[in-house]
This record gives C-alpha cells, structure tokens and sequence, in this order.
C-alpha cells in the first residue's frame, strides 16, 4: 500500500508541475497580448481591408474600390489586383501616413481605386493581395451587379462605403485626380491635388507638384478649401489646381505631387500621390489646311491703329484671338496678300485669366504695315481655324475686312535702299625700319655668378607649395559650401547646364524648341532660385522685372519665350532652329553677365 500511495503521490506531483507551467504560459500570453486571446491575435493578423463605395452600377458608371493596409511596416509595397479580370482600372491614388504613439511605430497605407465593369451581369472583385515582409495577406471577393445602362438602378441593399475609404485614423493624407483620362491633343485636363487635414500644422506645408512633362500647364491660383467628413472624422480640404494641355499623342504619365508637413520635434511627414496615366487622342481627320493645333472655343477680329494713313507711313496691323483653351500656345493666323504694302514681322502678347476652372483669354499679334503706294485699300478677312470640342469639329472663323485710305506722301515709289559707300579702308604696313633707337648700357654689369636668392627657381620651391596648399584649402572649402547651399550651387551651375541642355538640342529627333524652353526656363529658376514651371510668358516678366534686370534684356526674354510658342507648333528650318539656338544661347551669357553685375552692385 505504502508503494502504491508513493506511486500516486510521485505522479500527482507530476501532473502539477505540467499544470503549472501550462498556466503560466497561458498568463503570460494574456498580459503580453494586452488581454487578447490567440484566437484574436490571429483574427487580428490581416492587416489588409477592401471597401467599395457601391454593389450596384450600370455598365457606363464606374465604382470605387479602397485598399487599406495597416501594420508596423516601414515600407508598404502595392497591392496586387492582377486577379481583376472582369473590371479594369481606369486611375488610381494612394496615401501614406506613418505615426509614433508611445514608442509604436505605426503604417497605414490607402489604396483608391476608379474600376469600370466590361460587361454586365453578376461580377466579382476578385481577392485583393499583397506581400508583407514575405507573408502573404488578401482580402474578402467583393460581389458586384451590373445593369444595362438603360435599366433603373435598384435601391442598393448596404449603405456605401464613406469616401475615400477608412481614412477616418489619419490627421493628413492625401491624393490626386484628373477631369479627363483620354483628352484629344491640346484639350484642357484639370488636375487636382487634395489635401486633408483634421489637425493643425507646426509649420508651412512644402508642395512640390509634378513635373507635368509633355504639358503645358497654368497654375490655377484660386484655391478651394471645404469640410468633409470621412470615417465619422471632419476634415479640412484644400485643393490645388492646374490646368493642363498635353502636347505629345499616346499615353502620358504625370508624375507623383508630393507635400512636406513639418512634424518637429519628429520626422516631417511626406505624402505623395500616385502617377496618373493619360491617354492622349489624336484629332479627328479632316482638318483645314491653315489649321495649327488650336483646340478649344475662339473668335477672331482684327483692326488698325488708324484707318488713314500716307505712303510710307507704318501702321500697325492688330489681330486679337480669343477664347477658352491653350491661349498662350495659339500660333498667328496667316496673312492674306497684301500688294504694294511691306510686312514686318509681329510681335505677339498673351492675357490670361482663369473663369472657374477653364483658361480663357486673348492673345494679340501686332505686326508693323508700310503702304508704297496711295489709293484706297481694303485689308482681306483673315481665317484661323480651330478644333470646336463642344461640336467635335473644325471650325473656321473670318474677321471683318478692313478699308484703309493711303494718301500721297514722299518717296511714294522709292527704289530700294542704297548703302552709302565710303572710301576703302587700307592697312598700314611697315615697310622698314630705318631708325633703330639705341639702347642705354646697363649701369652695372652683372657678373656670371647670380645670387641665389635672385633665382626663379628658388622663390618657385618655397611659393609653390604655399599656394597648392592654400587652392586645396579654398577648393575644399568651396566644395563643401556647395553640398550645402543647394541653391548657390545651383545658381553657379545654371549657365553650364543650360547651355548643355542647348548643344543636346541639336541632335536629330530632338524638339529644339522645347529644349530651349527648358533650358531657358531652367536656367532663370536656378539663377532666381524661384520656380519657373507653370508661369505664364506675363508673369515671368514681371517676375523679372523685379531683379532689376535691364528693359532691354527683359524684352529679349520675352520675345525669345513667344518665338518658342510659334516654334514649337511651326517649326523652322535647320538654318532657322540653329540661328534660334544660337540667338538663346547669347541670350543666356547676356543674362549670366547683367545679372553677375547686379549681385557685385547689391554687396557695394
């Protein structure tokens, strides 16, 4: 009995220890998982979410899908949809916001996507995946209807899904769209960045907008700001808009807008925007043949500074387009003939204003007439033709004639100008040298035996290492003032670059026009350290005028930037293009000179 009571006890003792240990790894679990279960650390293990804004849509509606990924990851990659087979992704956005609470380091990443169904019926969004840190995560399928356009839309069974998405936790994200995904060649394409904000800010936000290559772009400058709530969070919205014009065919990406907003004493926080895809369609067949690239809505006059005039005696010939659409890309109509009148060229000037969020204005072309012969003239219409989109057709537009009296004057029939010659100018040669001045005798002979100290070579060795060091000294100064003071170094950088920029303009298959815009452009930005990008040819002017630039050389710029607008729609031939590069170049050693003497005159 004794043995087996021993036997007993000894196996009792045993099972309490395993007990024991049992429930303390249980505990342990508890207090370390903040009183969650396992079951619930491994509900909790799917960081990623999908929403759509609607269930129910006819086939030329389009819905919106969110993709929320939430974690302690430092980088979030993009979420996969290659399983999307019955929808296709017609723009996308995203968000990032990454916060510290309490030493926790947590990410959350918001995907939005615009899908548009390929056929109706019963359709599926298909699981959602994505890779993190090697483990694979996805979400729910998502059972989408889709009607015929034709029919009603039934009332819709689950309430939408708050736009854009669970951003309810942010204090800031952002994200960027366009009015228009497939715009034709020169039509305006609003793009829009929006900022959300439910906090205030420490410091000035840092916009930094796309790049808005294969553009032309107009800075909106109205910005709207409104309320909104998102995930039961009211939110501050600010938008900032541009006007776009694309100017190659195909498709088109503008680059990720990204805002800086100061978080001191932690890490600023950086947003950005996804890339946004255009596809840019070329215009219908069947345009004129004066027709330059003009898209949008336009009418044309025309006039003269004065309706009477004598021979000999210049005009000036005013004609004014205008309208909404690309006002400061508009190329001058052509002149009809005008006999026993002389045509310089013109001279050209853009006012631009924004209505809303179109682009309208005028521009106006100038052009200095002399008459050779009196009599009584008529001025023809003049034609320009434009791509109407309201009626997606061409569309061409006549100004009213003009009558013009020319009275006698002197020299009516003057024959062509005459060069005055003067007497030839001849070079004085030297024939001879018959008088030789004779040279004074040194007042003391030195003897064959130099001093050391009057030798070069001695005063070389002991200068010469003073001075490698002190240039190493300085350049290592220079370039370590250079790392940080990038706008210095820009500035100092500025003609070299551009006139780089210039000489690669002159291979073949290279736009030279817009190449000179850029370097051009470029060029002013780095000198004024101001942005360049998006400024009309006015402002930009007035920007300058504010350097204390001469009248002169502003107006050099001036006439350079409307020679690029006529150039880049009607380009020239090789002999012209190279004469416009060389003319730019000057240009940009003129400016680098007067502006180098306006920074010695400001330091006096």
């Amino acid at each position: 009995m004794l043995g087996v009571r021993g036997h007993v006890s000894r196996f009792t003792f045993h099972v309490s220890r395993f007990t024991f240990y049992v429930i303390t790894a249980f505990l342990l679990t508890l207090i370390f998982s903040g009183g969650r279960t396992p079951l619930a650390l491994a509900q909790d293990q799917v960081p990623i979410t999908a929403t759509v804004d609607r269930t129910i849509l006819s086939t030329k509606e389009q819905l919106t899908l969110t993709v929320t990924v939430t974690g302690d990851f430092l980088d979030i990659p993009n979420p996969d949809l290659t399983q999307l087979t019955d929808f296709v992704v017609v723009n996308s956005s995203t968000s990032t916001q990454v916060s510290i609470i309490n030493g926790d380091l947590t990410t959350q990443g918001v995907f939005i996507y615009t899908l548009q169904p390929l056929r109706e019926g019963g359709l599926v969004i298909s699981p959602v995946i994505i890779n993190l840190n090697g483990q694979i995560y996805q979400t729910e399928p998502i059972d989408i209807r889709v009607v015929t356009s034709s029919a009603p839309l039934p009332t819709p069974t689950v309430p939408p899904a708050v736009e854009p998405g669970t951003l309810g936790s942010q204090d800031f994200f952002v994200e960027a769209d366009v009015d228009n995904l497939q715009p034709y060649l020169g039509q305006q394409v609003t793009y829009t960045f929006k900022l959300y904000q439910s906090a205030g800010f420490i410091g000035q936000p840092d916009y930094q907008p796309p790049s808005f290559t294969n553009f032309w772009s107009q800075t909106i400058v109205n910005q709207p700001t409104y309320n909104i709530t998102v995930g039961g969070r009211d939110y501050l919205v600010t938008e900032i808009r541009t006007a776009l014009f694309p100017a190659n065919l195909g498709p088109v990406t503008i680059s990720p807008a990204k805002i800086v907003i100061p978080n001191f004493p932690y890490q600023d926080i950086v947003l950005e925007t996804e890339a946004i895809t255009v596809e840019v369609q070329s215009l219908p067949d069947g345009a004129p043949a004066d027709f330059k690239g003009a898209v949008g809505q336009y009418e044309i006059r025309a006039g003269l500074s004065k309706n009477e005039t004598v021979v000999n005696e210049p005009i000036t010939l005013i004609v004014e387009i205008k309208g909404a659409g690309n006002i400061e890309a508009l190329v001058e109509p052509p002149l009809p003939e005008l006999p026993n009148w002389r045509v310089f060229e013109s001279q050209a000037q853009s006012i631009v204003e924004i209505q809303g969020d179109r682009v309208y204005g005028t521009r106006r072309f100038e052009r200095l007439i002399v008459p050779g012969q009196s009599g009584s003239y008529t001025i023809p219409p003049i034609s320009f033709t434009y791509f109407d989109l309201e009626a997606s057709q061409y569309r061409t537009m006549n100004s009213q004639p003009i009558p013009v009296m020319v009275q006698p004057g002197q020299g009516e029939d003057l024959p062509p100008p005459v060069v005055a010659a003067g007497p030839n100018k001849q070079e004085v040669a030297v024939l001879a040298a018959d008088i030789r001045h004779i040279k004074p005798a040194p007042a003391m002979l030195d003897s064959e035996e130099t001093s050391l100290l009057n030798q070069p070579l001695y005063w070389t060795a002991w200068v010469l290492p003073v001075l490698l060091v002190g240039g190493m000294w300085m350049w290592q100064n220079r370039r370590q003032y250079l790392l940080t003071n990038t706008a210095y170094a820009r500035s100092q950088n500025a003609r070299r670059v551009a006139q780089k920029i210039l000489a690669e303009s002159q291979r073949a298959g290279v736009d030279s026009y817009a190449a000179a815009h850029r370097a051009l452009l470029g060029y002013l930005s780095d000198k004024l350290s101001r942005p360049t990008a998006g400024l009309t040819n006015d402002s930009l002017v007035n920007l300058l005028k504010t350097t204390r630039l001469d009248s002169a050389l502003i107006d050099r710029v001036q006439e350079t930037l409307a020679q690029i607008d006529i150039g880049r729609f009607a380009p020239g031939s090789d002999a012209v293009v190279g004469s416009f590069l060389a003319e730019t170049n000057k240009l940009i050693n003129d400016l680098e000179k007067s502006l180098k003497d306006i920074e010695i005159r400001s330091k006096k």
